[in-house]
């Protein structure tokens, strides 16, 4: 048998790597994980189509699942998403906080499940859903972060804010995310069946009382009330932000205040085997490349 030659270190250093990157097992490196509850407001007003998702109108609440869906595809493995929905006042969690590589397509498929078709009742009382949120997360073993997708839109009214003594400001991280523009816009009926049947109008919501020489309440239109939601998020500590584009919500989840860095068993095997690959090319380049590399070699 003729050996390769001068060529044989480069097949041997290939040999090399092709069995390291058989044999070569998860290592532990530091990487940041995130851990939370992602709740979304599925109440009518979320069905107004004031977001935009590639170009395209969309309804607030098919922006709040695109934002989740992309950031579930960037999350690094090891961090740990559960979903939850509000309606009225209450925040029910769907889904406790799993391990987002493992329950990939699990987690997409509850995730494409969440909208008005489960929805219990059509009231939004917001701020009492947010603090039912945070309670909810609190008493997780896991002690989640909180994400909240909502338009701020109260429904009926809010007349006084509500007091919850027992949630403290800053007992769980997360963010307050505002879905919407600002434009008041028509709100969409839908049926049980989550169907369209037309829109809300004046006299079937309740408004809030007008003073003598102010506008009339329309609370028949919505658009995202963000100085509502400041004033819930310095009550609650969560952070505020208007979410405008679906694929700012990898970052916001991976704010330090949220993300924390844990050792992960990460694959590493493609390393070794590129370079293998990298080896096996230049062993069987052109011969005007074999040239031209021996020359610069000086072989």
């Amino acid at each position: 048998m003729k050996l390769p030659g001068r060529d044989s270190p480069l097949l041997l250093a290939a040999t090399l790597l092709l069995v390291l990157a058989l044999v070569l097992p998860p290592v532990p490196l530091s990487r940041p994980r995130t851990e939370a509850v992602l709740v979304f407001d599925i109440t009518q007003s979320m069905d107004v189509e004031d977001a935009q998702l590639d170009g395209a109108p969309a309804s607030r609440l098919d922006f709040a699942r695109e934002s989740a869906r992309r950031a579930l595809r960037e999350l690094p493995c090891g961090s740990r998403v559960g979903w939850a929905v509000f309606t009225e006042y209450r925040t029910l969690l769907l889904l406790a906080p799993v391990e987002v590589c493992d329950n990939y397509e699990d987690l997409l498929a509850t995730l494409a499940g969440i909208d008005g078709r489960i929805r219990w009742a059509n009231a939004s009382e917001v701020a009492k859903g947010v603090f039912w949120a945070v309670r909810a997360a609190r008493e997780l073993a896991s002690h989640p972060s909180l994400v909240f997708f909502t338009d701020g839109h109260e429904s009926p009214p809010m007349n006084a804010f509500p007091n919850f003594e027992d949630v403290k400001p800053g007992q769980v991280p997360g963010w307050l995310l505002g879905v919407g523009g600002s434009v008041p816009q028509p709100i969409p009926r839908t049926d049980a069946e989550g169907q369209r049947v037309g829109y809300w109008r004046a006299g079937e919501v309740m408004q809030r009382p007008s003073q003598e020489g102010q506008a009339p309440s329309r609370e028949h239109l919505s658009e995202l009330r963000e100085a509502h939601l400041r004033r819930i998020a310095a009550r609650t500590g969560l952070g505020y932000a208007h979410l405008r584009d679906p694929a700012a919500l990898v970052e916001l989840l991976r704010d330090p205040r949220l993300a924390h860095p844990v050792e992960v068993a990460t694959d590493l095997r493609v390393v070794p085997a590129a370079l293998a690959l990298l080896l096996l090319c230049l062993h069987f380049r052109p011969d005007v490349l074999r040239r031209r590399f021996s020359r610069t070699s000086g072989t």
